[in-house]
């Protein structure tokens, strides 16, 4: 009598590529692993540093930085071209809040080298009062550039299908209406935000150590960034 043959290591892989297939092309599974995490943080770190050469293009490649992290952890594929995308959309967007960055860093430069002089009266008090504010501002420019592709996350779609940009919402995204958002989550969030400012003092105590590692900090940032807003929407958790 002929018996049934067992279904050994060859059918097991048969059912798990059986599973694989019913996936809709361009997805992948979320979690796959924390090594591929870092791997794409590093990776937007890279793409990060190369949006943000122009100075004033600093929150749209922050924000495209978040985009792209947010695509990948709803368990989408991602490339340099859809960053690409989602930066030249973001610096026509918010162009006005790298000039306001640019000018607060003039500003905060400026009563440094003033309280660094001795000629300004109380100059302890108003470099202090001028770093928490400078602190303060940076959380609210970190959560407005973030802001920017809400809608994504859970309900995300693989590039390839989305039409336009990435965060191509109903919700607005000028420059003015992004920095309102940003400064009523810094208010209403407030572990959120002191995590944000724990990851930019992280970032400048490494660039401080070694100038190279500004090269991975973009990455950083933009993977603190999602995982903030990720606690305060509740989806979808990081691996």
């Amino acid at each position: 009598m002929v018996g049934v043959p067992d279904a050994g290591p060859a059918g097991g892989a048969d059912e798990r590529a059986g599973g694989r297939a019913g996936e809709r092309p361009g997805e992948r599974v979320p979690g796959e692993g924390r090594f591929a995490l870092l791997g794409e943080t590093l990776l937007t770190g890279l793409l990060v540093l190369a949006g943000s050469l122009f100075v004033v293009t600093v929150p749209a490649a922050l924000a495209a930085g978040v985009a792209h992290l947010r695509r990948y952890v709803a368990g989408y594929d991602t490339s340099a071209h859809s960053f690409a995308r989602d930066w030249r959309t973001a610096v026509r967007e918010t162009w006005l809040l790298g000039v306001l960055a640019l000018a607060a860093g003039a500003v905060v430069l400026v009563n440094t080298g003033l309280t660094a002089s001795g000629v300004l009266p109380g100059a302890p008090v108003v470099r202090w009062v001028t770093w928490a504010a400078a602190a303060c501002a940076a959380v609210v420019l970190v959560r407005a550039a973030a802001a920017w592709s809400d809608g994504e996350g859970a309900t995300a779609r693989p590039a390839q299908t989305v039409p336009g940009p990435v965060g191509e919402r109903d919700v607005p995204r000028s420059a003015r209406a992004l920095l309102a958002r940003g400064a009523a989550r810094a208010g209403d969030d407030l572990v959120g935000s002191a995590l944000l400012l724990a990851a930019l003092g992280m970032c400048a105590v490494l660039v401080w150590m070694l100038l190279p590692l500004v090269l991975v900090t973009g990455g950083l940032l933009s993977l603190a960034a999602t995982a903030v807003e990720t606690r305060r929407t509740g989806r979808p958790s990081l691996p």
